[in-house]
């Protein structure tokens, strides 16, 4: 077999040319693949982060001196691959003891509740009820209640008191995504993988508003600072939604070229950033300009997250964490 060296030289520049040196890069190579990223999104325990592998969870803390850091605090083994991760707001590791609460879904179709105070007391609840995989899972802002959505076409809603599982929702199609609004814990938002995103009433379980994207869906989310804001990803499209006028797209614009991927806002809701596994690259698009603020190539992309409070993108490239600091003017 012979190789086109002009095509492999191409290739090699224009990974030259669009690639940014991360602030921070973490080898990972130990634990394998890193399957998923999870930031907590809660002020108190914004510094921690948790990297899922195929058969371990790491806890971690993400460090701000003169330069970033990530420090590994604990290591909790995993039966199978880690396909998601929620980090509970009860979880504070500066108090003492220590107060560590997450779950984490795996290729078994169980999810897991990890308790710990990092210490000589844990546990773990295992939950079950899913036939399929589990795509999305997430603890609500009050932790009451953990939602988790599969292709099994169901949502599951379970008491975070007892993890008793308390309401089924079933869908037309797959569930791609779930996620409950820090300012509205009364809804929470469902997506599927056939393009419909509803957002439904946990009283009645009952749609209030339903966003027809009229394409499948790769990834959505609802916006942490405006609660009518959602953005979608569908064939490589990224679209705004207005949930006050749910019929047409805020804003519409193709980034990729190739379908899939994931898609998040920042916090402060400015920016919204995607990442496309098959195009190796992450974007980042200014919203009220509409203008790509970052872009970088990546070699084996898998996941991302951003922090809390900083603009800053901590996402797992095979075996290394990488992160990146966005310019914000």
């Amino acid at each position: 077999m012979v190789l086109n060296t002009e095509v492999t030289l191409d290739i090699m520049d224009n990974f030259k040319k669009s690639y940014i040196k991360p602030l921070y890069t973490k080898d990972m190579s130990e634990y394998g693949q890193i399957c998923c990223i999870e930031v907590s999104q809660f002020d108190w325990s914004q510094d921690v982060i948790l990297l899922g592998f195929v058969n371990k969870i790491l806890l971690g803390y993400l460090k701000f001196t003169d330069i970033v850091e990530v420090e590994i605090i604990s290591e909790f083994p995993f039966p199978c691959r880690c396909s998601c991760l929620s980090i509970s707001m009860e979880t504070n590791i500066s108090a003492l003891p220590s107060v560590v609460l997450f779950c984490a879904a795996g290729t078994d179709f169980k999810i897991r509740v990890i308790q710990t105070d990092l210490s000589d007391d844990s546990s773990c609840k295992v939950l079950t009820g899913h036939s399929d995989y589990i795509n999305d899972v997430k603890f609500d802002s009050e932790n009451k209640y953990l939602a988790s959505v599969s292709d099994d076409n169901t949502v599951r809603i379970w008491e975070v008191e007892n993890y008793r599982c308390i309401n089924i929702l079933h869908l037309n199609f797959p569930g791609l995504s779930i996620q409950w609004h820090r300012n509205d814990v009364s809804k929470f938002l469902v997506a599927d993988k056939v393009g419909m995103i509803k957002l439904y009433h946990m009283e009645t379980l009952k749609p209030v508003i339903t966003i027809d994207t009229g394409k499948t869906l790769s990834a959505c989310h609802w916006s942490p600072s405006n609660s009518q804001m959602v953005a979608s990803l569908q064939l490589g499209e990224l679209s705004v939604w207005d949930m006050s006028v749910p019929s047409t797209p805020k804003l519409s614009t193709l980034i990729f070229t190739e379908a899939g991927g994931y898609l998040k806002f920042c916090p402060q809701g400015e920016f919204v950033a995607a990442l496309n596994p098959l195009e190796r690259n992450l974007k980042v698009v200014k919203l009220n300009s509409q203008e790509q603020q970052f872009s970088t190539f990546m070699k084996l992309p898998t996941n991302f997250c951003w922090h809390f409070k900083y603009p800053i993108i901590c996402a797992g490239d095979d075996n290394k964490l990488c992160v990146w600091k966005i310019n914000t003017v």
